[in-house]
């Protein structure tokens, strides 16, 4: 038997193992729970070559169960040789036939300048086929007639809203919401008349059109062409006014300005006259590879228009992309290289554009162009919310009692205006290219990494636009809390704010952390329970540290001391100069820093606090005119109150006490003011010695000495009388000095 014969007996071999697999599948399964015995088919291999008589004899020798695993086996390699053969064959055969479709269409477009001429007949017969060259005269007319009473439709709408128009402007005011409203009215006005503009066109269009369908088709695309052209160089008109500065909205100067908007304008030109003679041309049957050379013509004349503006346009892009003050190397860097990335992605859209036409579409469609108005817009959106929240804080600074209420938030919420432009202008572009990023954050490994860093992102956002929130508030709180000098103390929310913020920052570090490691996988319920048994062990075997926080914080809810105020705690004192949780810094007269934490604070005493009574004490002669020491220190109390700079922190006036005590040689007088306390006091107290020494001795008023009198005895009686007395006056004296000093 020859080898065709084996094959052709093939099939009825595994058509015989087929039925010997049905048959045998019950017998099978009853001996499933049998030992295996090692089968032929293990040890059997395929003769070659594949003879009838080797397959019947390997099938004589083998079991219905070893029939079926043998043809599977050879069935499973057949296939997957076959796949593998033709999967390859297939590419390349794919390759080859699309290389020669792209060099055939290439070739159709380019022997398309030759047939250019014959497409030119064909549109002219086209539109001339009812009634000759006059009917082409006939079009042009009638377009040019369209296109004027569009004009006349339109002009007559503005002179009927010009003079409401203008009552209205008028009366919206100079701020930046006035402001938005005019742009407002004149995008709708402009809308407005764009649209009436093409409503008349098209209603004498369609009053006049006689069915030709040619002639319908010509005057439609030009129609159209004049709308989208005006409506564009309306809208370049409005960002760049180019002959109004007052009215420009994008911030260039008058040269730039004029630059864009011509080159806008060249660029819309083109655009309409190509793309509109490509329409026209495919609507009235021309060859599609004499359309696609005109678009080709097009797409290339486009290119060297935007190219052109692009160039003469990179100094003041660049200036604007710089900015005004100091940018990063990273801004700095596009500012220099801005042109040239453009240009390469703008070749790059030609080119895939040539690409698509010679082969079929290569990306999503017109998503390279919207790609850049989305980048042109973004910044102008930007912009223009930024403006908005300045005028808004500026506006709230302007009648708010508290200026900068609003306007303390101001940086946090440009910030926040960047980074929400950003995130969506990303996703508008993903989604334009067709990008599933939600998508791809729910598949495979990488598909997890991206869903953890895109978590990780937002947490990290919310996180620092909180921080930027809460630093603020309590910034602009701590700066008008803070005392006009570094004298006075500062109020008792300036004291805690600093800790405030401190416990803020703390906590949310920690919560973003945690939600960090919950975004990457971790289980963070451990992590919350050990935290917890770490701290009370902490608390435990840390118990002065937990002794000065507790105390600290019970110490600054009962308002104990403030910044700024000046303490005493035992045998320290000084002026409180920082709070920590756990530590007082007091920065004593000379100079030296005190560190006192709140558990060693067993009494104190605070100097600062709402008043201060300070006493003056003089000793005069017992002839003293005491009616007039009280006129005198009267009169300088009534001095020192009418002082300006002294005056203000007085309480109560300078006045006289009159006889504190007496002494053998003196009469102990007091005076006494109260004021506010700071080092005004002592300034107050120094002023009243100076005035008042100054009036004693003008008004003969004489200061007692201490003295004592000593007798010349002339018996012995005398001398121990006199030592007596003596002896006597010297304890008197000590005791009353002892009594003044304390």
């Amino acid at each position: 038997m020859n080898l065709a014969q084996s094959l052709r007996s093939l099939p009825l071999v595994i058509i015989a193992g087929l039925t010997l697999l049905c048959v045998g599948l019950p017998a099978q399964a009853q001996k499933a729970a049998a030992p295996a015995k090692p089968s032929a088919a293990a040890q059997a291999k395929l003769s070659e070559p594949l003879t009838p008589e080797a397959i019947r004899e390997l099938v004589a020798r083998m079991s219905d169960t070893e029939v079926r695993n043998l043809l599977i086996e050879q069935l499973d390699r057949g296939s997957a040789k076959a796949d593998a053969d033709g999967s390859m064959s297939d590419m390349v055969g794919s390759m080859g036939e699309h290389s020669a479709t792209m060099r055939k269409r290439a070739a159709e477009i380019v022997g398309a300048v030759t047939a250019l001429p014959e497409a030119l007949r064909h549109v002219y017969m086209r539109l001339t086929d009812t009634g000759g060259p006059a009917h082409l005269l006939f079009i042009i007319g009638g377009i040019l007639v369209m296109l004027a009473v569009g004009w006349l439709a339109e002009q007559l709408f503005r002179r009927l809203v010009r003079a409401p128009l203008e009552r209205v402007h008028r009366g919206l005011g100079t701020s930046f919401a006035a402001e938005a409203s005019r742009v407002v009215l004149n995008v709708a006005l402009e809308a407005i008349a764009l649209l009436i503009f093409y409503a008349g066109a098209a209603a004498l269009f369609f009053a006049l059109w006689q069915g030709h369908a040619a002639s319908r088709t010509v005057v439609l695309v030009a129609l159209g062409a004049v709308v989208v052209y005006r409506a564009v160089a309306t809208a370049s008109r409005i960002l760049l006014a180019p002959r109004e500065p007052a009215l420009r909205l994008l911030p260039f100067d008058d040269a730039a300005a004029a630059l864009l908007h011509a080159g806008v304008v060249r660029f819309m030109l083109i655009y309409v006259i190509g793309f509109g003679t490509v329409i026209a041309f495919r609507a009235l049957g021309v060859e599609a590879a004499v359309a696609d050379l005109l678009q080709l013509v097009g797409m290339l004349a486009l290119l060297a228009s935007l190219l052109a503006t692009t160039w003469r346009a990179r100094e003041p892009i660049s200036r604007l992309i710089r900015g005004g003050g100091e940018r990063s190397a990273l801004v700095r860097l596009l500012a220099e290289v801005w042109p040239i990335l453009a240009t390469a992605y703008f070749v790059a859209i030609a080119v895939a554009r040539i690409v698509e036409m010679v082969s079929g579409p290569v990306m999503p469609s017109n998503a390279a162009i919207i790609s850049v108005l989305l980048v042109i817009a973004l910044p102008i959106a930007d912009m223009v919310l930024c403006h908005a929240l300045a005028s808004l804080t500026g506006s709230r600074a302007e009648g708010d009692a508290s200026p900068g209420l609003v306007a303390s938030y101001e940086a946090v919420l440009r910030r926040a205006i960047h980074i929400v432009v950003l995130v969506v202008g990303f996703l508008v572009l993903a989604n334009l290219w067709q990008l599933d990023l939600f998508g791809l954050a729910q598949r495979s490994l990488g598909g997890r990494i991206t869903s953890a860093l895109l978590g990780i992102a937002v947490v990290l956002l919310i996180a620092y636009i909180a921080w930027e929130i809460v630093n603020a508030a309590i910034e602009r709180r701590m700066k008008a809390e803070s005392p006009q000098d570094a004298v006075t103390p500062a109020s008792r929310l300036r004291t805690l704010l600093p800790l405030f913020r401190m416990v803020l920052l703390a906590t949310i570090f920690v919560m973003a952390t945690l939600s960090v490691l919950a975004a990457l996988g971790v289980n963070i319920v451990p992590l919350l329970a050990g935290a917890s048994v770490v701290g009370v062990a902490i608390g435990f075997g840390s118990q002065t540290l937990v002794r000065d926080i507790v105390t600290g914080a019970f110490f600054l809810v009962d308002d104990a001391f403030r910044l700024g105020e000046y303490i005493e705690v035992g045998s320290t004192k000084g002026r409180i100069e920082k709070i920590t949780a756990r530590a007082l810094f007091l920065r004593h007269h000379r100079g030296q820093l005190n560190v006192l934490p709140y558990g060693e604070i067993r009494q104190l005493k605070n100097n600062s606090r709402d008043w201060m009574i300070m006493k003056l004490e003089f000793r005069l002669t017992y002839d003293t005119d005491l009616a007039l020491v009280k006129k005198i220190i009267k009169k300088i109390g009534a001095e020192i109150s009418a002082d300006p700079e002294l005056g203000k922190d007085l309480l109560e006036p300078l006045k006289s006490q009159g006889i504190y005590s007496t002494e053998d040689s003196a009469l102990v007088i007091r005076a006494k003011f109260m004021a506010k306390p700071g080092s005004t006091v002592f300034m107050i107290r120094r002023v009243a010695f100076d005035k008042i020494l100054k009036a004693f001795k003008e008004n003969g008023i004489k200061f007692a000495h201490r003295q004592v009198t000593v007798l010349v005895p002339g018996s012995e009686d005398e001398a121990l009388a006199a030592k007596a007395a003596a002896g006597a006056a010297a304890i008197a004296a000590a005791q009353t000095e002892g009594k003044s000093g304390g």
